[in-house]
């Protein structure tokens, strides 16, 4: 299949740009800036251009939408593009496209003003109240490739990744050459993206020892970003679904104490779907599993990135707001 990746200079993109060429395909990257990953063609552009769009599209037989805006811009960005993106794949005469969501489309990510869960493990059966600009953003591109998808038979599946985080040597090596990690020592990634996540709540709960940041916001949910890329790779690889969303995540929490211990110190009064035992996620990716056999591969516990949060804890601990 070839495909045409959005935004594949970012350091997401790096990991579905390495498990698509591994799994044959060939891909492009539209984007400002080159990934590093040897085997991808870059095609430089910008997704608010749909003419250079278009001809980007031209050949491809799918897209992957991972560009986002962020800051002043992101409602209006991620709107207008996602649209030009749509756009260009039904003129082209693309037939699928995976849309790059995330969890701040339900809300708690981003909550401006404290959120209760309506119950436990979240699924995408809960409701979508989102409270920024970011998060709105992305629900409405939900709601686009929904739209598209009726009106013209685009075959559209929207992930929702839960805090893709970069946990293995070989992958943060790609990613520390990336966008925001560019010039940086794997070491140096890993501290920056730590220190920038931790909320001084979860150093008081959750953090006696180093563990990937993911704040209570967040519901300490966690995906190893090789898992993340794998359901990019997967959704591409379905024929059957014509829209639909789903949530992307590991299987355990990021936190150091179990999950019913969670949910007894936060969470007390929010009723139970299912019964969550040890360090159990909190966000279900069954739905993901039962219709695009996605299973998390991988446990942050036993990952390069852990091993070294152990060796270099005080130093990470010192550091710490």
């Amino acid at each position: 299949m070839k495909v045409l990746i959005t935004g594949g200079g970012g350091v997401i993109g790096g990991y579905v740009c390495r498990e698509l060429l591994q799994a044959g395909h060939v891909v492009t990257s539209y984007s400002r800036s080159a990934p590093a990953v040897q085997g991808v063609t870059l095609c430089p552009g910008d997704v608010m251009d749909l003419q250079q769009l278009r001809s980007a599209c031209r050949g491809h037989d799918a897209i992957v939408h991972l560009a986002r805006s962020m800051g002043e811009q992101t409602l209006e960005g991620n709107f207008t593009g996602t649209v030009r993106v749509l756009d260009a794949a039904v003129q082209e005469g693309i037939g699928k496209l995976v849309f790059a969501s995330t969890n701040a489309a339900v809300g708690f990510t981003y909550q401006k003003r404290p959120m209760l869960p309506r119950y436990f493990p979240i699924d995408e059966e809960h409701p979508s109240e989102p409270q920024d600009p970011y998060g709105l953003s992305k629900l409405i591109g939900e709601t686009l490739c929904k739209s598209y998808s009726d009106a013209y038979g685009l075959q559209t599946i929207c992930l929702r990744i839960n805090t893709n985080w970069y946990l293995d040597r070989p992958g943060a090596e790609v990613a520390a050459r990336t966008a925001w990690g560019r010039g940086r020592t794997v070491e140096e990634f890993w501290t920056q993206a730590y220190l920038s996540s931790i909320e001084a709540a979860d150093t008081a709960v959750d953090w006696p020892t180093p563990g990937p940041p993911c704040p209570w916001k967040n519901l300490w949910a966690v995906t190893d970003a090789r898992d993340g890329a794998t359901s990019f790779r997967l959704a591409l690889e379905n024929d059957d679904i014509v829209h639909d969303v789903f949530y992307i995540n590991g299987d355990e929490t990021c936190a150091l104490v179990e999950t019913p211990r969670l949910l007894e110190r936060f969470y007390p009064q929010v009723p139970m779907k299912s019964p969550l035992r040890g360090f159990d996620s909190l966000v279900s990716h069954q739905k993901a599993t039962d219709l695009l056999g996605y299973r998390p591969q991988y446990s942050w516990r036993n990952s390069d990135f852990a091993n070294w949060a152990r060796e270099h804890s005080k130093m990470l601990a010192d550091q710490l707001p």
